[in-house]
């Protein structure tokens, strides 16, 4: 069919965009230290502090083999990662090595899909964060009123789906009709717009029903994210200080933890060490996936590296195999001073050190959680308003999200903007259904980079690498057999919920990016 050309956008033309003289450009400031320190700042954190519970309930004392098992399959994709960004100094991350190596429709999917795994993620790590401070306060003796501190015990998803759909459907038949892309009559055109017209006030009037069924909010989260996206929208120097700092200060916690808590270890807490057996290691496995969501993260930083052909591949290996070894030393001293049952609940970091009579060091702990989730809220958010500019300078969303300021040197607009709907997600939204739909949609968009790696070697073969992902193409092929045997792992309501929404992307796509991508073919009279 004429309509599903292929549509591949050659290195070439990447490279020029990138390297256009046009309007103001992304500051290159960022060394391989400010890679592998981003990378540390998004891995380390909710992992650590909050889902070691979740895998230790499904795993036993095996969670150490499950964060064995997420270490494993992160570095065969971060292999593929590391090979991509050392050709591609562009951001954009997977969303544009995917527009590089198979299709613009690929493409799409996995910016989507970058998009719900950044937005989401930020906003669970939002949310633990706000856990972590309202522990923090209620030991001081301050409490939030119920109704600012905590999410909806119930969304009406189902309003909330005929809502999106009516806003969705009546703006992208306004924009249909509107576009100059294609020719249609002036009869069709104005039938378009007047059910588009409708269709908006429809969801309008649907999301204001909606609002009125919304009788609490997580103020602490939404907050967060809301001063975060302002530090973002400053500049990506500030914030790289900032992360620095952050990650210092979380290490040095969890080198206190470790070193009160290993003198309490007990061999016998490792029997058995797999109590629901190997499936319930994979259990895990799914679970504390989200730990390491932001390493990919880290690859959108490319276009601000002073040498990303070098930086990034240092930054982004040697940050997942520090992280990956920390994971696995604090599950280990973890479950070897309690019992894993003692592990499971949202806080079970605190849980150890009291259960050992460290109680005192508790509000130490909070400030070392706090910051490790700060560092990661950071990355995640700058990560997703970087895949939205770029698929805005690709033509696939709206142009505003591709503006960068004169004076920041930032794309203002995609902060802003991604940023409230992280916000809103956050306030909103509960904390385990944010973090399935996170991960299924990041281990997705790992099987589409581990297929672009190996397509590319084929389809560019002299194009230069200075890192070359090792035992090609079975490397990239197994990690994207274990990435989807992992995303069947998780809960059926989160696939099913996966798939609603890459229905919608792709609904968005082909009534506007399908009609104003720049690598549309240009038909002549």
């Amino acid at each position: 069919m004429k309509g599903f050309q292929i549509r591949r956008k050659p290195l070439a033309h990447l490279m020029r965009d990138a390297g256009d003289d046009h309007g103001p450009k992304l500051k290159q400031v960022l060394t391989a230290k400010d890679v592998f320190f981003h990378g540390v700042a998004a891995i380390i954190g909710a992992g650590i502090f909050v889902y070691l519970g979740a895998g230790a309930g499904l795993a036993g004392p095996g969670v150490v083999l499950s964060f064995a098992v997420c270490g494993i399959v992160c570095t065969l994709v971060g292999l593929a990662f590391a090979e991509l960004a050392s050709m591609i100094s562009v951001s954009g991350s997977a969303y544009t090595y995917a527009y590089a190596s198979i299709d613009e429709r690929a493409a799409w999917a996995i910016g989507w899909d970058l998009l719900l795994e950044y937005s989401l993620g930020s906003a669970a790590v939002a949310v633990g964060w706000s856990a972590y401070l309202q522990h923090t306060l209620s030991g001081m003796g301050i409490s939030l009123p119920a109704h600012l501190a905590q999410a909806p015990t119930h969304l009406p998803w189902q309003d909330i789906g005929v809502t999106a759909m009516l806003l969705v459907s009546g703006v992208a038949a306004l924009i249909w009709s509107l576009s100059d892309k294609h020719k249609q009559s002036g009869a069709l055109r104005g039938l378009v717009l007047f059910g588009g017209g409708v269709a908006c006030l429809a969801g309008l009037k649907e999301a204001a029903m909606v609002a009125t069924q919304l009788h609490s909010i997580n103020l602490p989260a939404f907050l967060i994210i809301g001063f975060l996206s302002l530090c973002l929208y400053l500049g990506v120097h500030h914030t790289a200080r900032m992360t620095e700092i952050f990650v210092w200060v979380k290490v040095a916690v969890i080198v206190v933890f470790l070193g009160c808590a290993v003198w309490y270890f007990k061999t016998e807490n490792f029997t058995p060490l797999m109590p629901m057996g190997f499936w319930g290691v994979l259990g895990g496995a799914g679970v504390v996936f989200f730990a390491f969501i932001g390493f990919d993260a880290v690859t959108t930083l490319a276009e601000e590296c002073k040498n990303p052909q070098t930086d990034m591949p240092r930054g982004v290996l040697g940050s997942l195999w520090v992280c990956t070894a920390i994971y696995m030393a604090v599950a280990a001293v973890g479950v070897g001073a309690v019992h894993y049952t003692g592990l499971v609940n949202a806080a079970p970091i605190a849980s150890v050190l009291n259960a050992i009579g460290y109680n005192s060091i508790v509000p130490l702990l909070s400030v070392g959680a706090l910051a490790g989730l700060t560092s990661v809220l950071i990355v995640l958010l700058f990560g997703q308003s970087r895949i939205m500019m770029r698929m805005s300078k690709d033509g696939l969303v709206s142009p505003v999200f591709g503006v960068i300021g004169h004076k920041r040197q930032t794309p203002h607009w995609a902060i802003l903007i991604m940023g409230t709907a992280a916000a809103l997600a956050a306030g909103f939204m509960d904390i385990n259904e944010l973090a399935h739909l996170t991960n299924v949609g990041t281990l997705a968009a790992f099987v589409i980079v581990c297929v672009g790696v190996i397509w590319l070697r084929k389809s560019e073969p002299n194009a230069v690498r200075k890192f070359r992902c090792p035992g090609m193409p079975w490397i990239p092929a197994l990690g994207a057999v274990s990435c989807l045997g992992l995303m069947f792992t998780l809960p059926h309501d989160s696939q099913i919920r996966f798939v609603i929404w890459m229905a919608v992307g792709f609904a968005i796509y082909y009534c506007y990016g399908y009609w104003h991508s720049k690598e549309r073919p240009v038909k002549s009279n």
